[in-house]
């Protein structure tokens, strides 16, 4: 059986930033000829940098699989898939089929070859730090460190087990490897406990270099401090990249998982500094058809090349094996239109339009790619700020409920509602309201699936009749070549 090293045996794929011209340079502790020669310049780890991003933006990753497709069928909110479909398998949870294993293994696969790569440029990034700028030696390392964390807890996510926080027998759990060198060596894998600190080291140190991102508010930099290493434009779009805030973000994301009381204090904490300090705002309601994907609410997004080449044909209002459909009943329920909450909702009015069909389906074009809006085009939100209202919502539910009810209403009003979720609610209403808006906010963003593994549900919304969500469900399979490799044990 194939050790997980297989996978990271890839070819690092570089984008000169002057021309966008691609190109392919292997990089393998065989032939670290190669790789030295490319990192021989600060343009070179630039290039690097930049094509990790992209290898984030494969079909078998971001761009389909653990976004909008895979990830988003799992959690149940479309019709099924038809059968020729590959999102068919997944959404009926059946991974052990040659379609599902092939999603599963795509998904595992890229996010250990970024990894392998990101390795590659850390361990370089020191032995030749005396040719790259200072300020650019800070921003690219903590941009390394910050996606190194990143999609480590993507595979977590996916492929660990449900429930954290109420299960501390996991605590002592194998989890997946956090890879964290260059090597041959197959990486161990460590409990959940030290996975999570590993993953925390990384958060915390990415957090520490990217104070010099020019996103940062608190920088205090004068005008001039960045002429010199961003005469090409190069830390320009930080929305874009692992900003500084995405960093902070993802911190609130792995200590709501963990979820004692003293990391969802700490969660609270990092989402709040995400919304009081981020240049991301929360979509104003007055005029929503000017921003449907909401990009003023990015704080971390991916570019991606032809993206309608990839999404627009399964958001087409014809009928397809892949398309993205909602029943009508199914549609009423999730943003309340059979009473008077959800009428004012600018999801429901501009997300979706009607099939026409004689079983009352309508396509969700939320991100459909619009050839004639260029501001928005080809982009893909890994992270708004309106997750952070969510996280803050609940990390403070128990100790400060009329804030929690506050922060889900301000984005209930940003999104056109009207009416609020009353002062007097009690906690468990508040957690219902809180689950309905992940239901509205996130679908096409693969967010929602995580949120009831998370919070362990045995049941949600659009799950079928006597299915119990647990981890046959919630936690994907090992790959089969992983499965023999290193003694892994899930």
């Amino acid at each position: 059986m194939q050790k997980i090293f297989n996978y990271l045996i890839i070819a690092l794929l570089l984008v000169t930033t002057a021309s966008s011209c691609k190109k392919w340079l292997d990089v393998t502790p065989g032939n670290q000829v190669r790789a030295e020669d490319q990192f021989t310049s600060e343009a070179g780890f630039r290039d690097a940098l930049m094509g990790i991003y992209i290898s984030m933006t494969d079909k078998g990753a971001y761009a389909k699989n653990i976004s909008w497709g895979a990830l988003d069928f799992l959690a149940q909110p479309y019709r099924r898939a038809g059968s020729t479909s590959g999102f068919f398998e997944m959404q009926v949870y059946q991974y052990n089929t040659p379609g599902a294993m092939e999603i599963v293994e795509a998904m595992w696969k890229g996010n250990y070859n970024s990894i392998s790569n990101i390795n590659s440029a850390l361990d370089n990034l020191e032995k030749k730090k005396g040719v790259v700028h200072p300020i650019s030696y800070s921003i690219i390392k903590g941009e390394l460190l910050g996606l190194r964390a990143f999609l480590h807890f993507d595979l977590l996510r996916l492929y660990g087990r449900s429930n954290f926080a109420g299960r501390p027998e996991l605590a002592g759990k194998p989890a997946i490897p956090y890879v964290t060198s260059f090597s041959k060596e197959v990486t161990p894998q460590l409990s959940y406990a030290k996975t999570f600190e590993l993953m925390e080291k990384d958060i915390n140190e990415a957090a520490a270099l990217l104070k010099e991102d020019p996103i940062y508010k608190n920088n205090n930099h004068p005008e001039s401090y960045y002429a010199e290493v961003n005469r090409t434009g190069f830390f320009d779009n930080r929305h874009l990249r692992m900003n500084y805030y995405a960093v902070k973000a993802l911190q609130a994301r792995v200590l709501l998982w963990q979820g004692s009381a003293a990391k969802m204090a700490e969660a609270a904490t990092a989402a709040n500094e995400v919304i009081t300090g981020s240049a991301a705002r929360l979509i104003s309601a007055d005029n929503p058809v000017k921003d449907v994907i909401m990009k003023s609410e990015f704080v971390f997004a991916l570019n991606i090349d032809r993206f309608y080449d990839i999404i627009n044909f399964s958001l087409q209002p014809i009928l397809t094996d892949d398309g993205v459909y909602m029943f009508e009943t199914n549609y009423h329920t999730v943003y309340e239109l059979n009473n008077t909450v959800g009428l004012s909702d600018f999801r429901q009015l501009n997300w979706f339009t009607d099939m026409g069909t004689a079983d009352k389906t309508w396509v969700l074009r939320k991100l459909y790619q619009n050839a004639g809006n260029t501001e928005t085009r080809n982009m893909l939100p890994l992270m708004r700020i309106s997750e952070m209202y969510y996280i803050m919502a609940e990390a403070r539910m128990s100790t400060d409920l009329a804030e929690s009810i506050e922060l889900l209403n301000t984005v209930r009003r940003s999104r056109g509602i009207v009416q609020d979720i009353p002062s007097n609610a009690d906690a468990q209403t508040v957690s219902g309201e809180l689950t309905k808006e992940y239901q509205k906010d996130f679908v096409q963003e693969g967010q929602l699936f995580f949120y009831y593994k998370r919070r362990g549900f045995t049941s949600f919304f659009g799950l079928p009749a006597n299915t119990t969500a647990n981890d046959l469900i919630y936690m994907l399979p090992y790959p089969d070549s992983e499965q023999g490799s290193g003694n892994r044990e899930q």
